[in-house]
């Protein structure tokens, strides 16, 4: 079977390199808008702006995506189309679409190409095969993402190993899509509104996959390979401002520590003891809300001690607002003292 498949493949090219350049380049075209145009036609099914059936608009806006791509496609050989690809386009598109001015919205095709190309050079090496084991490629973004979970929540990356969960099975359409299939199209919108305002995107896709994470991870730890591989493939509605918040907050907290231990020559123990993680944090340094013991127990001992201070009457009143307004410095994220 392997010796006719060969032969077939041979025949093939054969044909193809006998083929007139103008017919090789025409079938080059089809084969590509083929590929591009069944992507395109699952982009946000359910929307009915691509369902508009008056003078065919639902389907001129998919034409319209797939110019976009097709055209974009031709001119980085070196990139070619991808599939998810079509989620970003059809994700802009909407957007620059249904806008308020309509002289802007009927630039919407324009405004899409450009917008995806300025995009695609900072992301672009994720589709490329031969640089998959860069840092910027699509496995070492997963390696970075997995780091990531792995010094801040290495309870639920064991467990996902236990569970025989391959990375790849989940992480490779957050990435390439940005995210844009694990939530609904407003939701979408309100990340990457954040996204397009980071200055590093890498790094802000990569806190928020690791936070999803976190935000579920006490059913994942409960859950067997099944469960878990359900939950990363269909994520369960989630509040994205939280989502966000989280990330953003961890993203902070590690920046300080790192600063801490650095610069302030301190240990990694000492910095986690000192500096108060902020209250959006799930996990960070294996440290549920990135507390540790003892600093959860100075807290519970400040505010015993204020709320003792308040119910014995006026003399003592000064004294709990200081010690209430500690425990809350403490609590917000900002320096406490020294052990």
């Amino acid at each position: 079977i392997t010796s006719s498949l060969s032969k077939a493949k041979s025949k093939n090219k054969e044909r193809m390199e006998d083929i007139d350049p103008k017919w090789k380049h025409f079938l080059e075209n089809a084969s590509l808008l083929d590929e591009i145009r069944k992507d395109v036609v699952r982009t946000h099914p359910d929307l009915q702006f691509f369902l508009e059936p008056n003078s065919q608009l639902g389907a001129r806006r998919y034409a319209a995506i797939e110019r976009i791509l097709f055209i974009w496609a031709k001119l980085n050989k070196g990139v070619r189309y991808v599939q998810g690809m079509n989620e970003i386009v059809g994700t802009m598109y909407f957007v620059l679409a249904n806008d308020e001015n309509e002289e802007w919205a009927s630039e919407a095709e324009a405004d899409t190409y450009f917008l995806f190309n300025t995009l695609m050079v900072e992301m672009r090496d994720i589709f490329v095969p031969d640089l998959d084991d860069a840092d910027t490629g699509i496995q070492g973004r997963m390696t970075n993402m997995l780091a990531l979970l792995s010094l801040h929540d290495p309870e639920v990356r064991c467990h996902l190993d236990d569970c025989g969960i391959d990375p790849a099975f989940y992480s490779i359409r957050w990435l390439t899509t940005l995210l844009s299939r694990e939530f609904l199209l407003p939701d979408t919108i309100r990340l990457w509104d954040s996204m397009f305002a980071s200055t590093h995107k890498d790094n802000f896709m990569r806190y928020v996959c690791v936070c999803m994470v976190m935000i579920i991870r006490e059913d994942l730890l409960k859950g067997d390979f099944g469960t878990c591989l359900r939950l990363l493939q269909s994520y369960p509605p989630t509040d994205v401002d939280q989502l966000l918040e989280s990330s953003r907050a961890l993203w902070i907290y590690e920046s300080q520590v790192t600063l801490a231990c650095h610069k302030g020559g301190i240990s990694l123990s000492q910095a986690l003891t000192t500096i108060a993680p902020p209250p959006a944090v799930i996990m960070a340094y294996g440290l549920n809300g990135g507390l540790a013991l003892d600093q959860l127990e100075r807290m519970r001992k400040e505010v015993m001690e204020a709320m003792a201070g308040k119910s014995q009457g006026g003399r003592f009143r000064g004294k709990a607002s200081a010690s209430a307004s500690a425990a809350g410095k403490s609590f917000f994220g900002l320096f406490g003292s020294k052990k």
